[in-house]
């Protein structure tokens, strides 16, 4: 069926109208959140390059702090050297020019109780206006004269008769009087230039689209950047008060010289004191001439899409046939996705560069990943070890589909999967991407070893029963002949030995029946007895009989839960199963060792694990211990775990093994609740 549409003239200009003033809108809308985010970089621009200038202010305030100290300490330790001298009567004028020219001294005075200087490293000059030793600096020297302090940091000073600079320290003679040393501060202060506030603010300031540096207090400008004369001040701006207050940076846009300037603030904290506020002014230039590029970019944009929109409605109704067909697409798609994730077999899916595009249910529960985290990742994160190997395989599929089983470690456990590889391709004919589907096969094989090993046993002990009767009558005849021999029948000599090889004889006989009754007694079929028992009770029971081994023996006896299950079994039979195994844990366990019952309810079935550290089985023994008469004990009789494995098979049960040399043996197992 076909349909036709026809589209009026005023139909067409009113929906393109529709669509401009919705462009325009949009255009508009746009404008505006890239103008956000342009002042969004702008101001995280301004506040790293502010953070800068505060922290380098700070470094270098600092930096002249240590050096003034270390210049201070150097100074004290060389006038304490002095003092000592001072006191062995050992200086003179040449000494304290030695002392000085050693270690770099610019001046070493030496001064008595009145301030007057004494001794001193400088060269006699006829005409200085002091002459050589009229020099008194009492009031200078006053803290130490007076003796209210030993030591004087004087720090930077001015010199009395030139242009320069010292730096000074001063020390209490032991006889009273001081001795003081003097540095040229010249580099220090040099260097203080070099590194100070001023010097960052003038250099950073030269940096292309920087308006002004400017740190300010409450009084006036402390540093600013050249051509900066005066700036709002604290009192009038009351932006700048607030952020004064504050720890954060603001920002805000202002004029400037007939132009707008994006300034940023912060203030500069050093040790709990505020010291004033920086100002950073970024020139907006730049960004107004971007945000103009972006309106003429936005509007050509704008009235290629109302033309676009024009030609689009022409093709609407084709869209609309399309949309149909792409929803009948969608729902094969989603009907083929929804089979796929709900298979029982976990499939995967992987394209040509393997990684993996699709990972179902089953596959999340086989491997204990979620596949959120796996889709999109190589298949090497999900096979480690074996990812060569499964690699191997997908590259031998590529010309057709392969089957193969395998044994994998998956989520530490070990488990015999099968896989089926198959590869699909494009419409082009090229290979395109690999479905993997995993079985797991691990109860199914485990169920098929316990077949085998039951019929095995079952074959076992249907011989042992036809054995058993075919030896017990010519062993009871012997016993019945070796009893009336020993009843009529007296020897003339050797009576004793004659009697005592009789009666070996019978009780050999008596063990031989014995060991025939065990046998039909495990060719009989048992009777089970179920009933419902608590697990807690019952594994209570157990333990009750061992604890007094464990503790003869010094062993810890533990159960790892507490849980409370009601669970169907017949209680007599089962507990003489476990009691199988729980002797022979007790017998390989070592004292101080450990013994370990854990019980469980999962699904629908109920776990009980006996585990102990006891020395193991040896692998080559792990597939004979449930062999009817098979036993590693002198005095054993082999019939034990057989025993447990033929009544844990009667309640469709099954009994897992796992042992190491030398760490221990755990047997696993596994009981039907119903």
């Amino acid at each position: 069926m076909k349909l036709k549409f026809k589209m009026r003239p005023a139909v067409v200009i009113s929906i393109t109208s529709i669509i401009g003033i919705v462009m325009i809108a949009s255009a508009y809308i746009e404008l505006q959140e890239s103008k956000k985010e342009i002042f969004q970089l702008l101001f995280e621009h301004s506040s790293s390059l502010l953070e800068t200038i505060v922290q380098s202010s700070k470094n270098a305030l600092n930096s002249g702090g240590e050096i003034e100290t270390l210049l201070t300490e150097k100074l004290l330790d060389n006038a304490r050297l002095i003092k000592q001298l001072d006191n062995l009567h050992l200086l003179s004028n040449e000494k304290l020019r030695e002392l000085a020219s050693t270690n770099n001294l610019f001046r070493i005075n030496i001064f008595d109780k009145s301030g007057t200087r004494v001794m001193t490293n400088r060269v006699p000059e006829p005409d200085h206006p002091h002459g050589e030793f009229n020099v008194n600096r009492f009031d200078e020297l006053e803290p130490i004269l007076s003796g209210r302090q030993s030591e004087l940091i004087i720090g930077i000073k001015n010199a009395e008769y030139t242009d320069e600079q010292r730096f000074a320290v001063a020390v209490r003679r032991t006889e009273g009087g001081a001795i003081v040393i003097n540095l040229d501060a010249k580099e220090f202060v040099e260097f203080r230039k070099k590194i100070g506030i001023g010097k960052i603010v003038r250099d950073i300031s030269d940096n292309h689209g920087i308006e002004y540096i400017v740190l300010q207090d409450s009084l006036g400008i402390l540093a600013a950047s050249a051509g900066v004369d005066s700036i709002s001040s604290v009192e009038e701006d009351l932006f700048i008060a607030h952020s004064l207050n504050s720890d954060s940076v603001k920002a805000r846009v202002v004029e400037s010289n007939n132009k707008n300037t994006y300034e940023v603030s912060k203030r500069l904290i050093i040790d709990g004191e505020t010291i004033g506020i920086f100002r950073l002014g970024i020139n907006m230039e730049d960004i107004e001439r971007v945000e103009q590029r972006m309106i003429r970019r936005l509007v050509i944009i704008s009235l290629i899409l109302i033309a676009i929109s024009v030609i689009v409605l022409s093709i609407i109704f084709t869209s609309q046939t399309l949309k149909v067909v792409s929803t009948e697409f969608d729902k094969f798609k989603t009907t083929a996705s929804s089979v796929l994730e709900n298979m029982g077999e976990a499939v995967i899916v992987i394209d040509s560069n393997y990684k993996i595009t699709l990972f179902n249910k089953s596959a999340e529960k086989l491997f204990d990943k979620f596949s959120s985290k796996i889709i999109g990742t190589e298949i090497s994160n999900l096979f480690e070890e074996n990812y060569r190997l499964i690699k191997d395989k997908i590259i031998s599929s590529a010309g057709s589909a392969i089957y193969f089983e395998q044994i994998l470690t998956v989520s530490s456990e070990s488990k015999h999967l099968s896989f089926n590889i198959t590869n699909n391709k494009s419409s082009h004919n090229s290979l395109d991407t690999f479905t993997i589907v995993i079985k797991d096969l691990t109860a199914i094989k485990k169920l098929e070893e316990q077949a085998k090993r039951n019929e095995k046993l079952s074959a076992m002990g249907e011989l042992a029963s036809g054995v058993a009767h075919e030896i017990r009558n010519p062993i009871n005849a012997i016993g019945m002949i070796a009893q009336r021999l020993n009843k009529e029948f007296s020897p003339a000599s050797d009576a004793d030995e004659y009697h005592k090889i009789n009666q070996l004889l019978k009780s050999e006989v008596d063990r031989i029946n014995k060991i025939i009754t065990q046998f039909l007694n495990y060719a009989r079929p048992v009777e089970i007895r179920k009933s419902k028992i608590d697990s807690k009770i019952f594994i209570g029971d157990l333990f009750l009989l061992f604890q007094n081994q464990a503790k003869v023996k010094n062993i810890n006896f533990i159960s790892g839960t507490t849980d409370s299950f009601i669970f169907n079994i017949d209680a007599e039979l089962m507990k003489q199963a476990l009691i199988n195994i729980l002797q022979n844990a007790f017998e390989a366990t070592e004292p101080e060792g450990t013994v370990k019952v854990e019980y469980y309810k999962k699904d629908a079935d109920a776990i009980i694990i006996i585990s102990d550290t006891g020395k193991g089985i040896s692998e080559s023994n792990l597939k004979k211990v449930f062999d009817l008469y098979f036993t590693s004990k002198k005095d054993g009789n082999g019939l034990g775990l057989s025993i447990t494995q033929k009544i844990i098979s009667q309640h469709n049960g099954s009994i897992e093994l796992s042992s190491k040399e030398n760490i221990g043996t755990s047997f696993k197992i596994t009981l039907p609740l119903l």
